[in-house]
Parts: C-alpha cells; sequence; structure tokens
C-alpha cells in the first residue's frame, strides 16, 4: 500500500492530456486516506475514480460493471473529496 502525491497526480493528468477539474489536493487526500482504510494501493483508487479502471485485486467490477465493493469505494472516495474540499 503506498500513498500517491500530488505531482504523482498532476503528472498523470498531464501525460494523458486531462483538463483538470478537480482539486489536486483534495484528490490526493481522499486517495491516500481511503487506502489507509481499505487497504488498496492509493494510485490504483484514484484511477478507478477518474478512469474506472478496475483494481482486479479488489473485483471493483463484474462484466464492465461496478460491484458493491467498486461502489463503495467510488462513494468513499467522493465523500472523502468533498469532505476534504469544503473544509
Amino acid at each position: 500500500m503506498s500513498k500517491t502525491t500530488i505531482k504523482a497526480i498532476r503528472e498523470h493528468f498531464k501525460d494523458n492530456g486531462y483538463e483538470p477539474k478537480h482539486d489536486f489536493k483534495g484528490l490526493k487526500y481522499a486517495s491516500n486516506t481511503l487506502s489507509k482504510e481499505v487497504g488498496i494501493d492509493a494510485f490504483k483508487l484514484l484511477l478507478l475514480v477518474i478512469e474506472n479502471r478496475p483494481i482486479d485485486s479488489a473485483w471493483t467490477h463484474s462484466y464492465g460493471f461496478h460491484t458493491r465493493k467498486g461502489r463503495y469505494l467510488i462513494e468513499e472516495f467522493q465523500n472523502y473529496y468533498y469532505e476534504f474540499k469544503n473544509n
């Protein structure tokens, strides 16, 4: 389980040509906080949310749809992101 940094998030957005619409500090906070809680790599959690990339070890997708765990991870990520953003 590793943490992610603002630099890594910024580089990923730049490398993939994404237009940043979100607060990088909030994304970092949500990724790292949820990662610590569930024991999944923080950057993989970030990719689940921004790219809908499956996390095979966590069974987040089944036949292209989110599983219960996938929905839980996305909702918790969003909760942490908006908790940070509203403080």
